[in-house]
């Protein structure tokens, strides 16, 4: 090409053409609709604008307090456990202890095992005599001063420990007292 030959845009069909009066424009969708349609990419682009910017700012904002809101359990939580179904037909155990002056013991115990499981009941019915057995040498062989409330929690323990070690089909899951007095 020449420097006498120039690119004319009116050839190639990029504007430059008049429109005489009454003649409609010939593009692909009328200018009412491109109007609007300009208008809606603004609205949009403003929305999008706001939204990322309050998103960032909280952010921002609230990077610290994240780890404020976290609830702290303390470390003598425990997970709650499952209603226990318990066997209550122990007959009241009376006893002494092994002290020197020995004290007078009365308690009443129940034996709580997972609910509905048959067998063990089946178990403990048949054991009740032994069991009742056990629990009495047990808290014999036990001074007054080691039949106190604070000692509870730790008797029912290893009580649970020593009739587990008889039980065949399953396991107990604990041992309450119903009842418990010592008198010296």
């Amino acid at each position: 090409m020449s420097d006498e030959e120039s690119l004319n845009l009116e050839d190639v069909g990029a504007g430059g053409e008049e429109m005489e009066a009454g003649e409609k424009p010939a593009g692909f969708l009328p200018s009412i609709v491109i109007t609007i349609l300009k208008w809606a990419a603004i609205g949009i682009g403003i929305i999008i604008l706001v939204v990322t910017t309050t998103v960032v700012t909280f952010n921002i904002i609230n990077k610290g307090k994240a780890a404020r809101n976290v609830t702290v359990t303390s470390p003598k939580y425990t997970a709650k456990t499952p209603p226990l179904e318990y066997y209550d037909n122990i007959e009241s155990i009376r006893g002494v202890t092994a002290d020197e002056n020995p004290a007078i013991f009365s308690l009443r115990v129940s034996i709580g095992y997972q609910m509905g499981n048959k067998e063990i009941n089946s178990e403990l019915i048949a054991r009740t005599r032994q069991i009742q057995n056990l629990i009495f040498l047990y808290i014999s062989s036990k001074k007054a001063e080691e039949l106190t409330p604070s000692h509870y929690q730790q008797l029912e323990e290893e009580l649970k420990i020593q009739i587990n070690q008889i039980m065949t089909t399953g396991k107990i899951d604990s041992v309450v007292f119903r009842e418990f007095v010592v008198t010296r």
